[in-house]
């Protein structure tokens, strides 16, 4: 009775062995798994075989194996070879054509191996195997990418052979495409490609690979006439079957190059020529002073000696004579301001703004009392600034809200505010607003032009260029400068300067 109890037990056991590695089998979608009689009839079945041969197991079941096979191999007895190879030699593998239920037939790789029982008997025969087309599909899609690119492209595996490559490399390098596959790429990039791809004792080659992936890297490419040419690499990663290989998209840059160069040295003939112009309007502004301030001297000499003296005509006419030598000498002045900002500055260093604009003040004192303005200020930071520029650009714009005020007292405010960043890029936003006589909106922009007036030289004194001053000032700072303004309304001019690099 036990006997009879533990053979139960035994077949339970075996029962359940067999139903897991059935469920083991199933669970395995990508390849196709069964076992075979020695005959080459099929007696199991899992699903990755009905998902690639398209049969289910009650329809294979039972037939022989030979049915995978194109007709004209079954014509010549493949399907028998194989078996008896297969018995022969333990183990065969192949790759080879098959054909699913449908008739359409894909390319398998396949492993089958011959089971015996312990006295070496042949039991039957189990195949492995695995639908190629999907790879074979993708690769092609791959090619296709390839000859589709407009750059040339080139695959090279890590010990730094060409592997593929596209019709544009042909054409880039003058090979043709046999010419160079299974080449040293060095035979194409003569320096600094190889070196990035193989191990050079010191690190793997997968950290090669990595320094320069996702990187455009320019060096020099050589043609097959042994004529070089600046490039442009960029690296992908390609995972394959041979390991690691490495797409390289190659970018001929010569014109880039050319673009580069001619665009190098027209910078530096326009800074050339800018510093030139920059000095003639300086010394061209200081040599004409002096004998302009003879002709000054001398029609207010005129004016002195013989005003009352001529007819009224010519008192007129002195009187013009003695204005436009003014109005020349203080556009000489402010000329050789302008020309100086960009030229004749000093270093930038942590200033007091609130100093600066103190000095600005005092400086305008003359016409602040004349006026009765009143000017205010919040605290003000330390900025990174050319001291004495940063005065003038204080005195210009008070010195226009005093000139350009409505009737009633002049009220100028100068506040400041901190713009956001970080320490190296942190910035002061100052604003003067003042209840002046206004702009209109057109006008914004160019009121900072050389030469712009709003007024009649009758109506309001200057030269049209203390703006301008004002803007080349803070341009040098690295800012820039703008105004909001309604007519009537008074003005707001904002400008920015960099924070001081220790405490603000």
């Amino acid at each position: 009775m036990a006997q009879m109890e533990g053979r139960g037990l035994a077949r339970d056991t075996l029962r359940e062995s067999e139903e897991s590695y059935r469920i083991l089998l199933d669970g395995i979608q990508d390849h196709a798994i069964f076992m075979m009689d020695p005959g080459g009839r099929i007696v199991s079945w899992n699903a990755g075989a009905e998902r690639i041969k398209g049969y289910g197991a009650d329809e294979i079941i039972g037939r022989n194996f030979s049915c995978f096979f194109p007709p004209e191999d079954v014509g010549r007895g493949r399907p028998e070879d194989v078996l008896r190879m297969t018995a022969a030699n333990g183990r065969h593998e192949e790759q080879g054509m098959r054909v699913r239920k449908d008739g359409s037939r894909f390319l398998a790789s396949l492993t089958i191996t011959a089971l015996r029982d312990q006295a070496g008997n042949l039991r039957g025969f189990f195949e492995f195997s695995h639908d190629l087309s999907a790879s074979k599909e993708s690769e092609a899609k791959y090619r296709g990418l390839l000859e589709a690119a407009p750059d040339a492209m080139v695959v090279v595996n890590q010990d730094g052979k060409i592997v593929l490559l596209n019709a544009q490399a042909e054409r880039t390098f003058g090979y043709r495409r046999d010419e160079l596959v299974g080449q040293q790429v060095r035979n194409i990039i003569p320096t600094g490609f190889a070196e990035r791809l193989i191990a050079d004792g010191t690190r793997t080659a997968a950290e090669a690979l990595a320094q320069q992936i996702g990187t455009g890297i320019e060096l020099s490419g050589r043609r097959k006439d042994g004529s070089e040419f600046p490039v442009e690499i960029m690296l992908s990663p390609l995972e394959s079957l041979e390991g690691i290989l490495v797409t390289a998209a190659i970018r001929d840059i010569s014109v880039r190059k050319k673009a580069e160069t001619l665009l190098l040295r027209t910078v530096e003939e326009l800074k050339r020529s800018n510093e030139e112009l920059a000095q003639f309007a300086y010394v061209a502004s200081h040599d004409l002073q002096e004998p302009l301030r003879m002709v000054a001297s001398y029609t207010q000499l005129l004016s002195d000696r013989y005003k009352g003296k001529l007819d009224s005509a010519a008192d007129e006419f002195i009187s013009f004579a003695v204005d436009g030598a003014n109005r020349m000498h203080r556009s000489i002045q402010d000329l050789l301001v302008y020309a100086r900002v960009g030229t004749a500055g000093e270093n930038f260093e942590d200033i007091s703004s609130e100093d600066a604009l103190e000095q600005a003040i005092a400086n305008l004192r003359g016409a602040i009392e004349e006026s009765g303005a009143l000017v205010t200020h919040d605290p003000l930071p330390t900025v990174l600034a050319d001291e004495g520029q940063l005065v003038q650009l204080f005195q210009n714009l008070v010195g226009n809200a005093i000139k350009y005020r409505n009737p009633g007292v002049p009220q100028i405010h100068v506040s400041s505010a901190k713009d956001g960043g970080k320490n190296d890029e942190a910035r002061w936003i100052f604003s003067m607003r003042d209840n002046g006589l206004g702009i209109e909106s057109k006008y914004f922009k160019k009121i900072f032009g050389m030469f712009q007036r709003l007024h009649k030289r009758e109506e309001y004194a200057g030269t049209g260029i203390g703006l301008a001053i004002c803007k080349k000032i803070v341009e040098r700072h690295g800012g820039s400068i703008s105004v909001e303004s309604q007519l009537g309304q008074g003005s707001t001019f904002r400008f920015a300067l960099a924070a001081s690099k220790g405490k603000s």
